[in-house]
């Protein structure tokens, strides 16, 4: 018995996928290349940062959990800002092999042109422009107000950690001359020398026990047991000398965390909504970050075509002085918007409108002025 199966329909000819095979085979390159290209960026750029924040460490004013978190949220603002170079730099790259090793010819018989490079590029830089806005505009600004609450919080309880036996310690900015021959575990101090100075009164304070203490305002203070205060300047009438059981001597901190935030710590909104140049140029900073993405990567397609004998890295040094004038070019007109000399339009704007002059020169350079002609006639017919 035979049972008869239906037809299947036939394939319809001329209609390609929306993702082909091209595009997944860049996309995986260019994912692979931006991520390995990006940890070392990273990892080159916080080390350098992080030695500032180890130094405080050292001196007593973070403590070790401080540490650790400052590193994670200094990561993340160095993502933030290297993502537009680390996308330039794998485009550059994974495109210049592919012309060394003459794959694009290849493709370009096959029909793949500059148009279908872009779009096949697409497919990864729109999402990474998406990442990039939101790690400058939301994520960049959380982390600089994590790690400036972290760091005013460990300043203010810098007077215990900071301390050292042995030796002067100063405190409340000079004011406040501290010496202790031992600190016990639970902050207790033996033979203790205190020098304060109010109002450009000195006094003097020698005790045989004393402890680091903080009351419920979160204020710290020294406190003395069994010593003698002097006061005034030996040899005058108003000189004293006067013993005690108990005496305190306010170390003062540094200011309130709810102090002004830093500018890099400002929410976006805030910024948008502002007038102040200073707050518009800091905008335009972040900004920077997911539009220049988009237009170096725009310009790496030109830029990575390279004559047959060229080396893979034939091009890097050209793309590296494009990225410093770009980023030249930014904080050259951040600064003179923040003065006032330069318009907020032709500020936010400039940069891009020099790489995009810079992407179409290229491409009339590489196809002529032919292809261009006829391009444009192709699209006007369509």
């Amino acid at each position: 018995m035979t049972t008869e199966t239906s037809p299947k329909p036939p394939r319809r000819l001329g209609v390609s996928p929306v993702f082909t095979l091209f595009d997944r085979l860049l996309a995986y390159e260019l994912l692979q290349t931006v991520g390995a290209i990006g940890l070392i960026l990273v990892v080159i750029i916080v080390s350098r940062k992080f030695l500032g924040v180890l130094d405080k460490a050292l001196d007593g004013e973070l403590s070790g959990d401080t540490l650790f978190t400052l590193l994670g949220l200094k990561t993340l603002s160095a993502t933030a800002i290297l993502l537009p170079a680390a996308a330039f730099m794998a485009t550059l790259t994974v495109l210049g092999r592919l012309y060394r090793d003459q794959e694009m010819s290849a493709l370009a018989s096959a029909g793949v042109g500059l148009r279908r490079t872009f779009k096949a590029l697409s497919w990864v830089l729109i999402p990474l422009c998406l990442l990039s806005a939101f790690m400058s505009l939301a994520v960049m600004p959380w982390s600089e107000r994590q790690s400036q609450w972290l760091m005013n919080r460990d300043e203010k309880s810098q007077d215990i950690r900071g301390f050292k036996p042995g030796r002067f310690n100063e405190f409340s900015q000079g004011d406040v001359v501290l010496y202790a021959e031992q600190l016990g575990s639970d902050n207790a101090l033996d033979n203790v020398f205190v020098q304060s100075r109010q109002s450009n009164t000195v006094g003097i304070v020698m005790a045989r026990h004393g402890q680091l203490e903080k009351n419920d305002d979160n204020e710290y203070f020294v406190v003395l047991r069994e010593g003698k205060r002097y006061q005034g300047i030996p040899g005058r009438a108003d000189f004293v000398i006067s013993e005690f059981g108990e005496h305190g001597v306010r170390l003062e901190t540094v200011e309130n965390e709810t102090a002004n935030l830093k500018r890099e710590a400002e929410d976006t909104l805030e910024l948008w909504r502002s007038h102040s140049p200073r707050e518009l140029a800091e905008l335009q900073k972040r900004v920077a970050a997911p539009l220049g993405l988009l237009f170096l990567g725009i310009l790496a397609v030109p830029l990575a075509q390279m004559a047959p004998r060229g080396g893979l890295y034939g091009n890097i040094f050209i793309a590296l002085v494009v990225y410093i004038v770009f980023e030249n070019l930014q904080k050259i007109t951040q600064g003179l918007l923040m003065t006032e000399k330069l318009s907020p339009a032709l500020s936010y704007t400039l940069a891009y409108l020099v790489l995009l002059l810079c992407t179409l020169g290229l491409i009339v350079h590489r196809r002529g002025w032919g292809w261009v002609v006829l391009s444009f006639r192709e699209r006007l017919r369509t």
